[in-house]
């Protein structure tokens, strides 16, 4: 018997079973994947798949359900058979407990959604108007789907769909997916204490915070106690010092540091905005009022162990830290626009594909693209977006070897690199003008 006769008769058996409420048949067909022979295009789907939801999942507001023939109205008794596991999960959680069921966050299927904040604040108001306030309830909108030439943020609509969902969408979804820290479809509140369930997305290059937090003393003594303050443990945790008191506001207490590339002092407050720092760096902007505001919220909470004179001067080393970082970077930016004002990247912007962003227009920091850009671009991209980050994120969570070795060190290096490399364009651009040499642009069309 093929395969397609044994799914077919599975899902004929099933109809049966269920008196007729689902037939499915699954065949092979034009959705199978197949090698491509080119760079891949932005914004165009591999997949035909993917093109059956698109990006629900990762934005439920844009959710597509299911067609099914029939749909009953016992989801339970269906969904043990489609979904056991969905179903032992709910069985399991408080919500069954307090007999919220599948309806009361999904509707029925005459008009099935995926549940947001606003559905689940239903219930929990506060939190959900905590979250509304916070960092995290912009990350879609701000970060990914608004912005740019074209709608978005500038790498994110440098990429095909399926990477757009795969990567962007799978942390920027926290805007509008509350389990992106509850996962579904136990919802324990317990499971979001932990850090492991930040570590999603509060990992790798860019934003190594799990990382930071276990090589710091306060991971330490979490990862041998293996329990945080919050349940009667010595160390502090994710949640200890950005959801103080279950507070889902996570932007509380932050200065200098924060999303992307932090913040620095200036003369207002751009809120999610980016002003261009003294060093030229995009970042959000904020007031001396803000700064000093924000400064004793963490004092404060860092006080429940700590003396207001260690706190406030462990918080100043590593905002020193920041700010002589960002100048190091400023020192690299520096180099750049002095190639570009002399014609001297290879490709310069204007021959080469252009930033969905700003267009073919020079970009450095904010929604600057690590592809098809010149190799000097290149190396600052990880300099800026990797190296700088780790100096003054492992600094402000206490990780010696990141806020250094990962982070200090290599950025230094790179800014010799990048010197040099300017160094070596320009003496090359002179000796191809006095031999009369075409210079030859690298071409990312062929």
């Amino acid at each position: 018997m093929s395969n397609i006769a044994v799914r077919v008769f599975v899902s004929i058996g099933l109809f049966a079973v269920f008196g007729g409420i689902f037939l499915q048949a699954v065949v092979a067909g034009d959705d199978v994947p197949k090698p491509i022979g080119h760079y891949p295009e932005r914004n165009v789907a591999i997949t035909e798949k993917w093109k059956e939801v698109k990006d629900g999942y990762s934005n439920p507001k844009k959710y597509t359900p299911p067609v099914v023939k029939e749909a009953g109205k016992d989801c339970v008794k269906c969904h043990k058979v489609l979904t056991p596991v969905a179903v032992k999960d709910w069985e399991d959680s408080k919500h069954y407990e307090k007999g919220v069921g599948c309806e009361s966050c999904h509707n029925d299927h005459s008009n099935l959604i995926m549940p947001t904040p606003d559905t689940c604040g239903t219930c929990h108001a506060s939190e959900t108007m905590q979250h509304r306030a916070g960092k995290h309830s912009i990350a879609w909108s701000v970060k990914v789907a608004s912005g740019g030439k074209g709608g978005g943020a500038g790498r994110f609509l440098a990429q095909y769909e399926e990477m757009k969902e795969g990567s962007c969408g799978g942390c920027h979804s926290v805007e509008d997916k509350c389990d992106s820290c509850h996962s579904r479809h136990k919802f324990n509140a317990k499971e979001a204490l932990e850090p492991s369930a930040c570590g999603t997305c509060h990992m790798g290059p860019d934003h190594a915070q799990l990382d930071y937090f276990e090589s710091s003393k306060h991971g330490v003594i979490y990862g041998i106690e293996g329990k945080g303050v919050e349940e009667g443990g010595r160390a502090p945790t994710c949640v200890t010092c950005h959801m103080k008191a279950g507070n889902h506001d996570v932007s509380q207490g932050l200065t200098l540091g924060g999303a992307s590339q932090g913040k620095f002092v200036g003369n207002k407050d751009t809120g999610a905005g980016y002003s261009k720092s003294p060093n030229g760096i995009l970042m959000n902007e904020i007031t001396e009022g803000t700064y000093k505001r924000e400064r004793a919220k963490m004092v404060t909470i860092c006080m429940d162990c700590h003396s207001k004179r260690f706190a406030e001067h462990k918080l100043s080393v590593a905002d020193g830290i920041k700010v002589a970082s960002d100048a190091v970077a400023g020192e690299a930016i520096k180099e750049i626009k002095g190639l570009y004002n002399d014609g001297l990247l290879n490709p310069m912007p204007e021959d080469r594909p252009e930033n969905p962003f700003v267009g073919k227009k020079l970009m450095l920091t904010g929604h600057q693209l690590y592809e098809q850009t010149s190799g000097v671009e290149a190396l600052f991209f990880e300099m800026y977006k990797f190296d700088l980050v780790h100096a003054w994120k492992g600094a402000y969570h206490f990780s010696p070897d990141w806020t250094h070795w990962y982070g200090n060190a290599p950025m230094k290096m790179k800014l010799s690199r990048i010197k040099n490399e300017a160094n070596q364009l320009r003496r090359l651009d002179k000796l191809e003008k006095a031999l009369d040499i075409e210079a030859e642009k690298v071409d990312f069309d062929e």
